[in-house]
């Protein structure tokens, strides 16, 4: 197997070579802790996080990250990379020592549909993962945290776009900006493109009027400098609820918005 191309790893004391820099800094990385530290209280705390680093430059297995609850285990492998391996998921009754984290199989685990995504985190009876690399909007999934199935799959608009993530009677309420990469531009063509969307069912039928004016699109495009036909990411808040068996309903949508794909 060739070894996967690992992430860089470039200390933070070699990167700031000046105190004025690190000056600058600071308020961002205060910034980015805070954001950080919102997102993962939407989620189930988890009783211990270990990582554990690759044992060399071509290890397959590459960085293991362990989440540990009190009745679950999941491992993730490759986490070092942008293209992580499948995940797998270990129960613990009640009374079992956590196992070590480690690449052993280990029996009655079970493998996750989940290359090239990471956990975001735990709710209730439900397992959220996100991709690691993605381009434009950013795919998500919920798994059945019992049984490893995959039972909804969406997209969000950018990192941390979950607003609210509860679960009421064993059903997920998700509040959230939905994104998707469009297969056309509505700066190009708004009127052509929503219809398009319409056709493929990227749209639902009771968004399809008003069309989104591609002034929606006017200072995302000019931000990225990008030409008018690049494809556009459509992205709206939503709110929705969806159970264990994977039936999930829209209660409420918000107003669109547009950028180009990168």
């Amino acid at each position: 197997m060739r070894p996967k191309a690992r992430r860089s790893r470039t200390s933070y004391r070699g990167a700031v070579v000046a105190g004025a820099a690190i000056g600058m800094l600071l308020p961002i990385a205060a910034h980015c802790q805070d954001d950080a530290a919102r997102f993962a209280a939407l989620f189930d705390r988890p009783a211990l996080v270990k990582t554990v680093p690759p044992k060399s430059a071509a290890d397959p297995t590459g960085a293991i990250i362990c989440t540990y609850y009190p009745d679950l285990m999941v491992r993730e492998t490759g986490t070092d990379t942008p293209d992580p391996n499948t995940a797998t998921l270990v129960a613990l009754p009640a009374g079992t020592a956590r196992p070590p984290c480690d690449a052993r199989q280990r029996p009655h685990a079970i493998t996750l549909q989940t290359e090239g995504f990471g956990l975001l985190g735990r709710k209730g009876p439900f397992l959220l993962f996100s991709a690691t690399d993605p381009n434009g909007a950013i795919p998500f999934m919920t798994i059945d945290a019992r049984s490893g199935r995959v039972i909804f799959t969406d997209g969000t608009a950018a990192d941390r776009s979950f607003q609210a993530v509860t679960v009421q009677n064993g059903v997920l309420h998700l509040r959230y900006t939905r994104g998707f990469n469009a297969s056309c531009s509505i700066m190009q063509s708004a009127a052509t493109c929503w219809s398009k969307l319409l056709t493929e069912g990227k749209i639902p039928h009771d968004m399809g009027q008003p069309v989104p004016s591609p002034e929606l699109c006017a200072a995302s495009y000019a931000a990225e400098r990008a030409p008018a036909d690049d494809p556009s990411i459509i992205t709206y808040d939503v709110e929705m609820t969806i159970d264990l068996a994977g039936n999930a309903q829209t209660l409420s949508r918000g107003a669109v918005g547009c950028a180009p794909v990168p």
